[in-house]
């Protein structure tokens, strides 16, 4: 009798690397998110995503389920339904347009390409390969691989920009759909011979007077040793969302950017980095580790879990102090101003290392950037009064 199972399973981060373990589903046929069944017994793993276990002749097939417990659940009832109606349909001699010889499904494609991702520990480009590609089969409306043309590309780009994406996201999208397409064995040189051009700013940065303004309206202690911690170490977001108190370096006043692979978390380029904390933050970080000695993130939330919501709650205290601007697309339309986000902090930051005349090799370095030329674009001498100042004093005759 032909298989019909398809079994929930979860790729997660343990003690030992990565696995995969059978689902805990409870007798009302939820799923209990989280929870595996190790050797019988239940066990949370948070970290990790759902995958439906399933065959193709004798070869076991693993397609991504997302990582919502609800949401995995309903994946695997279609496809079980989807996979009994193959049976039902092969035995009364009907072939599915699924089934068709030859033929590459774009969707199964993606859900192989999402999970080859995963299994090499790639998280946030599956998570990327995953937004982008669905939203590209969801504006072509085809089912197979062969009968994509040139046309589908430009198309996908053009309802991208009608939705008000900017250029280097569409550029980014882009370049995960190319991405896709390369895993099918298609000629991207053909489909898609040129990227979408945008137009490479100098990286945006903080007044002195914004962020005075920001920091005066934080009353939380915690999430203003969060920005700080942003502003004056230049991390990105996940470096700082998982970084852990014994990161932090306190007789060497430095602080080590390391991956995080129990969490699913790599570095950047995987380039490992030590940054100097500057004394002021450092005796704030030392104050609020004596107070909460417990604790193992640096900016947890509550339940000393990794925080991922900085920019969300950054948006809300731009908008309660009173420090939107009240005129850009965000503001207007979603009551989020455009001109604060997380990122912007660590700008500053790098641009204020390279005015206070650190080398570009060392804040290279300090910054985690793979190139000089990353580095480069942070230097903004129309912006900097002093360079002006200097400019304005040479004689020229």
């Amino acid at each position: 009798m032909a298989n019909r199972k398809v079994t929930l399973v979860r790729l997660c981060k343990t003690e030992k690397g990565w696995r995969r373990y059978p689902a805990v589903i409870g007798k009302n046929g939820r799923v209990r998110p989280g929870y595996v069944l190790v050797d019988g017994h239940e066990r949370e793993f948070p970290v990790g995503r759902y995958q439906l276990r399933t065959y193709e002749g004798a070869r076991m097939v693993y397609l991504d389920a997302g990582e919502n417990a609800a949401t995995a659940a309903t994946a695997r009832a279609k496809a079980e339904h989807k996979l009994t109606a193959k049976i039902e349909a092969k035995a009364a001699g009907v072939k599915l347009e699924e089934d068709a010889p030859g033929r590459v499904s774009l969707a199964r494609g993606l859900s192989r390409f999402i999970g080859a991702a995963e299994d090499r520990g790639s998280h946030q480009a599956a998570a990327a390969y995953k937004q982008a590609g669905e939203e590209f089969l969801k504006v072509i409306g085809k089912t197979y691989a062969d009968v994509i043309t040139p046309d589908d590309i430009l198309r996908h780009q053009r309802a991208l920009r009608i939705r008000g994406l900017e250029p280097r996201t569409i550029s980014n999208r882009h370049v995960c759909v190319k991405s896709f397409l390369r895993f099918l064995d298609l000629d991207t040189k053909a489909l898609a011979p040129t990227a979408p051009k945008y137009e490479k700013r100098i990286p945006e940065i903080y007044s002195p007077e914004e962020l005075k303004a920001l920091f005066a309206s934080i009353t939380d202690e915690h999430l203003s040793l969060a920005y700080e911690l942003l502003l004056k170490t230049g991390l990105r977001e996940q470096e700082a969302e998982f970084l852990y108190w014994e990161n932090i370096d306190f007789a060497g006043s430095k602080l080590k950017v390391r991956s995080k692979p129990e969490l699913g978390f790599r570095i950047k380029d995987w380039e490992e980095r030590d940054v100097p904390i500057p004394q002021e933050l450092l005796e704030r970080l030392q104050a609020f580790r004596a107070s909460h000695p417990r604790t193992r993130f640096v900016i947890g939330t509550r339940t000393d879990r990794p925080n991922g919501k900085l920019l969300r709650t950054l948006k809300r205290l731009v908008n309660k102090a009173g420090l939107a601007c009240g005129r850009c697309s965000g503001c207007i339309e979603h009551h989020e101003c455009k001109n604060w986000w997380l990122h912007k902090f660590r700008s500053t930051c790098i641009t204020l290392w390279l005015r206070s005349g650190l080398d570009l090799r060392t804040v290279m370095k300090l910054s985690g950037h793979s190139d000089l030329a990353s580095v480069m674009r942070y230097l903004s001498p129309a912006e900097d009064d002093a360079v002006k100042a200097k400019v304005n004093s040479m004689k020229w005759m």
